[in-house]
C-alpha cells in the first residue's frame, strides 16, 4: 500500500490499541497488541509518519535506528546481585535497565504523556548480536527482562532484503506475532503531499513528467544508484535556501541528493525549463489579474502548462500557509496565558522543542517572530487582525485570478481542473478558503457529477487536524 494509507492503517491500530472500556481498561489487551512492521524501500517516509501520528493523537513519541546501538544500550548491562536460595546465597546476573526502555520513562516524564508509540527503525537489519533481542522485542515486547511500559504502542519499520544487504527474513513464529505492513512507492500520493508541504515547484513539475522517477535503486558497476521521496524533499530545501540567497544550482549540488547520475542530470534539465516557463508566463500578472497573452499559453505544450500549474499552486499554497500562521497568532493573543507574552513566547518554544506537526511548528516559529521584542499584546493583536484582513482579500483574489485565467484560456478543460485539484489537494489552502469564497465556487463549476463533493468532504476529512488551529478557522473551511 501507499505511504498515506499505511499511515491510516498504523493510526487506526494505535488508536483501537489505546482505547479503554469505562473501568479505564484497554478493549484489547497488551497480549492482543501486536506490534506493526513497516516494510519498504527507504526514503518512502516510514519514519516521518511516526512522529505524525504521535502528533496528531496527542500522545508521546520514542524513536530509535536500532542499528546505532550495540546489544548492551538495547537490552542493558549485566550486573552481579546476592540471591538466597534455600538458606543459601548466591551470586547471580541482572541486567540494568535499557537505554531504549528507560527513555520511554524519561519521555513519559517530559513530554507529560503517559500513552505513546515507541518506534524502532531497521528492525531487521540488526547484527546477529541482536537478532536475539529483536525477536525477543517483538514477541514480548521487552528488552532483556524489561518490559516496554503499558499504553506504549510498538512500531517497528526494517527494508525488504533487495534494498538492504544485511536486512533478514522473520520466522514463521514471529511473523504470526506482528501486523506487516508492506508500503510501496506511489507517485500520486507523494504528489498531493508535495503540493501540500510546499515542495519546491521545480521537482513537483519534474516528477509529474517523470513520475517513475519519485524512486528509483539500481545496481550498476559503479555501485548503487538511487533516489528516493526523502531524498527529493530535502533537495527542495536546498534549493529554496539557494534561491533565497541567491545561489546557484548545479548537477553537482542535484547529485548530493538525486544519487542517480542520469536522472541528476535530467532533473537540471527540466529545472532549467521551469525557471524559463515561470519568466515566459509571468505568475505575478497571472494572480494580480493583469495578464494579457492567455494565448500564447494556450499554444504552449504540456510539460510548459504543467509547470505553470506547479508554480501558481505553489504560491497560492504559501499564501494560505501565511493566513493560518496568522490565524494561529489570533488566536493565541485573544488566549493569552497567565503572564502576558513572554509566557506565551515559553509557550511556543515548547511546541517548537516538543514532537509536534510540521504545520504546528511553522505556526509557532511564525508567531514568535511577531511577539519578538513586544509588550502590548493589544498592539500585537490590532496588527495581525489587520495583516490577517490583507492576506485573505490578497488569497481570494488571487486564487480567483488564477481560476479565471485558466478558464478563459482552455474553458472547462483538463487545464483548470488540473490546477483546481492541486490546490484542493493542499491542506493549507482548503482550510483557509472561506466557503464562500472562490475555491468552493470553481469545485461546484468545474468538478463534475460524483466529485462535485470532493473538496467538502476532504475538509471534513481534514477537520481533526486543526487542533491548534482557531476555531473560526475551522468552521469557515467545513
Amino acid at each position: 500500500m501507499d505511504i498515506q494509507s499505511a499511515k491510516d492503517q498504523v493510526k487506526a491500530a494505535v488508536r483501537s490499541y489505546l482505547d479503554k472500556d469505562p473501568a479505564g481498561n484497554y478493549v484489547i489487551p497488551r497480549s492482543r497488541q501486536r506490534p506493526i512492521m513497516l516494510i519498504g524501500a527507504p526514503g518512502l517516509g516510514k519514519t516521518a509518519i511516526m512522529s505524525q501520528i504521535a502528533a496528531e493523537l496527542d500522545i508521546g513519541y520514542v524513536g530509535y535506528t536500532i542499528t546505532h546501538h550495540t546489544r548492551q544500550s538495547a537490552i542493558g548491562l549485566p550486573m552481579i546481585e546476592t540471591r538466597e536460595y534455600g538458606g543459601m546465597e548466591y551470586p547471580i546476573t541482572r541486567y540494568t535497565m535499557s537505554e531504549i526502555v528507560a527513555s520511554v520513562y524519561d519521555a513519559m516524564e517530559s513530554q507529560g504523556h503517559m500513552e505513546g508509540i515507541l518506534f524502532i527503525d531497521e528492525v531487521n537489519c540488526v547484527s546477529e548480536t541482536l537478532s536475539a533481542a529483536m525477536l525477543d522485542l517483538l514477541q514480548n515486547k521487552k528488552f532483556g527482562p524489561h518490559k516496554i511500559p503499558e499504553g506504549w504502542v510498538l512500531v517497528a519499520a526494517g527494508n525488504p532484503p533487495e534494498f538492504n544487504s544485511s536486512a533478514r527474513e522473520f520466522d514463521i513464529a514471529t511473523l504470526d506475532r506482528i501486523r506487516v505492513i508492506e508500503v510501496e512507492p506511489d507517485t500520486d500520493v507523494w504528489m498531493r503531499y508535495a503540493m501540500s508541504a510546499g515542495i519546491h515547484d521545480a521537482i513537483t513539475y519534474y516528477l509529474q513528467v517523470k513520475p517513475q522517477n519519485l524512486l528509483r535503486i539500481e545496481n550498476t558497476p559503479d555501485g548503487p544508484a538511487f533516489v528516493t521521496p526523502r531524498g527529493w524533499e530535502d533537495l527542495s530545501m536546498v534549493l529554496r535556501e539557494h534561491e533565497r540567497l541567491g545561489l546557484e544550482t548545479d548537477v553537482d549540488l542535484i547529485s548530493q541528493y538525486v544519487r542517480f547520475p542520469e536522472i541528476a542530470a535530467e532533473f537540471k534539465r527540466y529545472m532549467d525549463f521551469h525557471r524559463k516557463y515561470s519568466q515566459d508566463h509571468d505568475v505575478g500578472s497571472i494572480l494580480d489579474g493583469t495578464a494579457t497573452d492567455p494565448q500564447s499559453l494556450a499554444e504552449s505544450g504540456a510539460e510548459e502548462k504543467l509547470s505553470l500549474i506547479s508554480v501558481i499552486i505553489g504560491r497560492i499554497n504559501a499564501e494560505a500557509e501565511e493566513g493560518l500562521d496568522l490565524l494561529e497568532l489570533l488566536r493565541r493573543i485573544d488566549d493569552l496565558p497567565e503572564g502576558g507574552l513572554p509566557a506565551l513566547e515559553r509557550e511556543l518554544r515548547r511546541v517548537l522543542d516538543s514532537n509536534s506537526t510540521s504545520d504546528a511548528r511553522r505556526a509557532a516559529a511564525f508567531c514568535l517572530s511577531a511577539i519578538a521584542g513586544a509588550d502590548d499584546p493589544a498592539k500585537v493583536r490590532e496588527d495581525c487582525a489587520r495583516s490577517l484582513d490583507s492576506a485573505r482579500r490578497e488569497f481570494d483574489r488571487h486564487l480567483d485570478n488564477a481560476m479565471s485565467y485558466m478558464v478563459e484560456t482552455f474553458g472547462k478543460g483538463q487545464e483548470p481542473v488540473s490546477l483546481l485539484a492541486g490546490l484542493i489537494g493542499c491542506y493549507s489552502v482548503v482550510m483557509f478558503s472561506d466557503v464562500d469564497g472562490p475555491l468552493y465556487r470553481y469545485n461546484e463549476e468545474l468538478l463534475t457529477s460524483g466529485r462535485d463533493r470532493r473538496l467538502v468532504e476532504m475538509a471534513e476529512g481534514l477537520r481533526w487536524r486543526t487542533r491548534s488551529m482557531p476555531n473560526h478557522a475551522t468552521a469557515d473551511a467545513a
